[in-house]
């Protein structure tokens, strides 16, 4: 019997989960400036806690710097966004065809514990969560890696990494996260295949749905702020 007991939240920790979920709900004005103590006595910890969790959001895109001094919601730039997205797609299918065009497979290990990690998430069934956007990250990027080609995943982190401010918001509800694994596995299995057109094809309307829908999310959280001015 598993009698592990998890370690409780820290007050960063809830800080950060607690300022994190309001945001991605629009539930802040989205012009006034995001203060500490006021912050701090809505989650029921010191500012200290607070300071470290805006700290964090600000590094994940979630809140910019206020003019006053500070932080404040962030409005991300939908050019920039379009562009991003545009690269982790053209990044992402190499990585799907550069095997097959260099005349090798994908690593056959990174790929078989790769699928046996999202099998066992399927069983699992993870509740709906923004965390989830990191376990999504390490897919694509263990895809990518199985490749090959460590400059095509270096270039795919640093994309995840600027475009998460929208990608966060794909996996607020069971159906996407349920939605996710089953194309993620099924990637995984033309990948494994050694069909890189269905895996393409596959991918292409994966990315094209998490888009779609992070997008329309987040437009509906300013929406939200914007009424809260």
């Amino acid at each position: 019997m598993d009698l592990a007991v998890s370690e409780p939240e820290t007050p960063s920790e809830a800080a950060y989960r607690q300022l994190r979920d309001r945001l991605l709900a629009g539930g802040f004005p989205l012009t006034r400036r995001l203060g500490e103590e006021r912050l701090a006595a809505m989650v029921g910890v010191s500012r200290t806690p607070v300071r470290h969790a805006l700290i964090r959001l600000h590094g994940e895109g979630l809140v910019s710097r206020h003019q006053d001094g500070g932080y404040r919601p962030a409005i991300p730039d939908p050019e920039d966004i379009t562009c991003l997205y545009e690269a982790r797609r053209a990044l992402e299918i190499g990585a799907i065809w550069a095997p097959t065009e260099a005349g090798r497979r994908h690593d056959r290990a990174a790929l078989g514990e790769l699928r046996e990690h999202w099998e066992n998430l399927r069983g699992e069934q993870p509740p709906a969560d923004a965390g989830f956007v990191a376990v999504d990250e390490d897919f694509h990027v263990r895809l990518a890696a199985a490749a090959g080609n460590e400059v095509m995943v270096d270039l795919l982190r640093s994309v995840n990494a600027r475009i998460r401010v929208i990608r966060i918001h794909d996996f607020l509800s069971d159906d996407r996260i349920e939605q996710t694994i089953s194309e993620h596995l099924d990637i995984l299995r033309a990948v494994a295949a050694d069909d890189p057109s269905t895996a393409e094809r596959v991918f292409r309307a994966h990315l094209a749905k998490s888009k779609e829908v992070a997008e329309e999310r987040a437009l509906r959280a300013i929406a939200r702020m914007a009424r809260l001015d």
